[in-house]
């Protein structure tokens, strides 16, 4: 536990302290290079032989950290004290960031090359460092010096004498020794290619949320979706000069969400329109007039909104399905017959999205899910007739937008690593393939979609959004909810314990995602699991109130990222991995009678995702339906299985009977979901949000078919997952709270 004492101490030094009392001096060093790795503070760029190595921005913290220390043990208090000034954490928090560095570095606990554990204490860095100074000041000995190399070697510890004064004494030499290579170093150092923060300016400032931007060819203006306060998810289309205030409305019929693209003379704009109602290709004169549709589409709320108007001004390449919910293939529509034809497929791909021709227009790039592995996508371009398909690069995480550079050479793209935190936008060399990242200010927010035209970027940062889990009373509806477990951070998918006594949860209040417990009223909260992994979470109890199944997703030895089902005992707080059967399980839940564990599995398989279930010990697999399904839910007699359904943007509620298993329908008049996970089976309904109202919680009567409102959620909606409580009366959600976002403009992009 951090000791409040240290805290409350202030900061403590970057350094060791220096003889006589001298002040810590500042980080003035413009890289540091180890083996194969280069971290230049400045640009906040971790590389492996020129290749960008992405960490979050604590782990970079942690890292730079400990290089300015090289040699030296960091203790665990600095390290609170220095990356988390102003917030209490736990220690695990700083222990998850050295795991991170340690896979990213390839380094081991056992035989370290880079980080060394001082158990009990802290860490050291340990490996030989080149650090290029860049000012007139050593940041390790304060020592005037010009710009040069200095190599870095672990101090002596030896007994008899100061190691702290012998390793001063001997960087003195080195510099000396290093003045007269000073000329050469700082001109071959200077010549690299260096990343510069790309500060952007918004551009809006508008309440509610603004999204999908895109600059017109000339970068004169911009279009871009946006909704005001308290009407998510209708929004309307939107263009601006740049420069002025004023806003040209497009459309007036509120969609789900649009995704515009400019013609390449600018006069009109055509979007991928997703509604309750379904997905359409229209097109829409740029200052403004009748809206045409061109085609239906069976368009989703995912990366397969964006399309791409070809230089020609003849095609608009877009993704779609042959049926709501099947995998995406890139379509290219011509504009004189209405007509479309697929591109030329490569059978790595499982889908293919986020089409973008070429400044050129000769080529079109477009992003690939790779066959049975979640986590990774390839980028791939063929000739803008949709032929020939050459895949460039392959790599892991969530690809979100594509757009090429303005000069054809490189490929911009916005991915993360676990679908769910905030994105990074890289750059993929379509000369050697390498990838590098762009830097998009310090500490904003980037999001997934971004424009880059006529030397300018355009990019969409979130700011709030956190999700607070809310207690609603069904008893007394008129009653104002009240916030049961609020932070700064995120909480996820509440479950009340059978009993009553307890609420488990997902959550990122102490690093990466894990599985949290409280009391019911949301008092004396305690972690469960400590895995590390990329994202935890999907908590469901078992009936004796005792255990908790929940997944978590890691990388496995060949860099695919898998999801696996594990068991936690609220008194051990030691999980162990259920053996499922099936590569890839997520989305658990438990039988009433504590015989089976549902669960989605499948991936791997050509039927796509199914529910399946396990004994609670493990085994082999049954597969309970032929659909693709998610959530699945008991009901309390134990003869129904009820599961989501995605088709396109429809989410629609399905059962499965259990005795017999082998039969699947919808729900009859229930109408459709707002999203896979927030809804909750109870004895004779189910509470859920519908799609054509989704900020009202509703019930649904199995006996009557009918629906009636129960109370207005606010924020930004409910959608990942709720409880209802043993006794009926209360519900928890987690409610995003005061999501806000705006778009920015960075100049002279290039």
């Amino acid at each position: 536990m951090r000791d409040e004492t240290a805290k409350r101490m202030g900061p403590t030094s970057l350094h060791p302290p220096a003889a006589g009392g001298e002040k810590e001096t500042r980080d003035v060093v413009g890289l540091y290079e180890f083996g194969p790795f280069r971290l230049e503070p400045a640009e906040r760029r971790l590389s492996r032989n020129g290749d960008a190595v992405v960490l979050t921005p604590k782990a970079f913290d942690t890292l730079h950290l400990l290089v300015r220390n090289h040699g030296h043990l960091v203790e665990k208090e600095e390290f609170l004290n220095k990356l988390w000034p102003d917030a209490f954490v736990e220690e695990g928090s700083l222990s998850n960031n050295v795991f991170l560095l340690r896979k990213a570095l390839d380094d081991s606990t056992e035989n370290p090359k880079y980080i060394e554990t001082v158990q009990g204490r802290g860490y050291r860095f340990i490996a030989e460092i080149v650090a290029n100074g860049t000012d007139s000041a050593s940041p390790l000995t304060g020592v005037a010096m010009a710009p040069s190399l200095v190599v870095l070697s672990a101090p002596p510890t030896t007994a008899g004498g100061s190691t702290s004064r012998k390793l001063m004494a001997w960087l003195f030499a080195a510099g000396i020794i290093c003045v007269g290579l000073a000329a050469f170093a700082y001109a071959k150092w200077r010549h690299r290619t260096e990343l510069v923060p790309l500060n952007g300016v918004p551009i809006t400032a508008l309440p509610g949320w603004a999204d999908f931007p895109a600059i017109s060819p000339d970068g004169s203006r911009i279009v871009f979706e946006w909704t005001g306060e308290q009407q998510f998810a209708a929004f309307d289309l939107y263009v601006k000069i740049i420069g002025n205030e004023n806003l040209l409305r497009l459309t007036n019929d509120p969609a789900v969400h649009l995704a515009p693209t400019w013609s390449p003379d600018g006069t009109q704009i055509a979007f991928q329109r997703v509604s309750k109602e379904g997905g359409g290709i229209y097109v829409v004169p740029a200052n403004g007039g009748p809206v045409k549709k061109l085609r239906a589409t069976n368009s989703s709320f995912d990366r397969s909104m964006r399309i791409s108007w070809s230089l020609d001004g003849k095609t608009i390449a877009f993704a779609d399905s042959p049926f709501p919910g099947g995998h995406k293939r890139l379509e290219l529509l011509s504009l004189a017959t209405l007509e479309s034809k697929q591109i030329e497929h490569d059978e790595k791909c499982v889908e293919e999205v986020l089409p973008a021709f070429s400044p050129d227009g000769k080529q079109l790039a477009y992003a690939c899910s790779l066959s049975g592995r979640e986590g990774e996508f390839g980028l791939s371009v063929v000739t803008a007739e949709g032929r020939a398909p050459r895949m460039i690069r392959e790599t892991s995480g969530w690809m979100k937008g594509l757009e090429w550079q303005g000069d054809g050479k490189a490929l911009l793209f916005s991915e993360n690593h676990t679908g769910v935190e905030h994105a990074v936008l890289r750059e993929l060399n379509l000369a050697n393939g390498s990838i590098r990242d762009r830097l998009v200010g310090l500490n904003s927010h980037f999001s997934d979609d971004f424009s880059a035209k006529a030397g300018r970027l355009a990019y969409t940062v979130n700011s709030g959004g956190h999700h607070i889990i809310w207690r609603g009373d069904l008893w007394h509806p008129n009653t104002p909810p009240e916030k049961l477990i609020s932070t700064t951070r995120d909480q996820s998918c509440p479950q009340y314990s059978p009993d009553g006594k307890h609420v488990a949860f997902a959550s990122n209040r102490g690093g990466p995602p894990e599985i949290w417990m409280s009391n019911a009223d949301g008092q004396e909260i305690v972690q469960l699991t400590n895995l590390r992994g990329l994202a935890t979470g999907s908590p469901t109890w078992s009936p004796d109130s005792r255990k908790i199944v929940f997944d978590s997703r890691t990388k496995t030895a060949d860099g695919q990222i898998r999801p696996d089902l594990f068991i936690v005992d609220i008194d051990e707080r030691m999980p162990w991995k259920l053996d499922t059967g099936t590569p890839g399980a997520f989305n658990p839940s438990w039988s009433h009678d504590g015989k089976w564990i549902y669960f989605v599995g499948g991936s791997d398989d050509a039927m796509g995702e199914r529910i399946y279930r396990v004994p609670p010990e493990g085994g082999k697999p049954e597969v309970l339906t032929t659909a693709r399904g998610y959530w699945p839910q008991e009901s309390l007699d134990g003869q129904t299985l009820y599961f989501a359904a995605n088709s396109g943007m429809n989410f629609t509620l399905h059962k499965a009977s259990l005795k017999p298993t082998g039969t699947e329908s919808p729900v009859n008049d229930m109408p459709t979901l707002s999203f896979l996970m927030n809804w909750e089976i109870v004895p004779g309904g189910v509470y859920f949000y519908p799609m054509e109202d989704l900020l009202t919680l509703s019930y649904f009567d199995f006996s009557t078919r009918k629906v009636r409102s129960i109370f207005k959620v606010s924020g930004g909606g409910s959608f990942l997952g709720g409880s209802v409580s043993p006794d009926g009366r209360y519900i928890l959600y987690p409610e995003l709270d005061d999501y806000q976002s705006d778009i920015m403009l960075v100049e002279n992009f290039r």
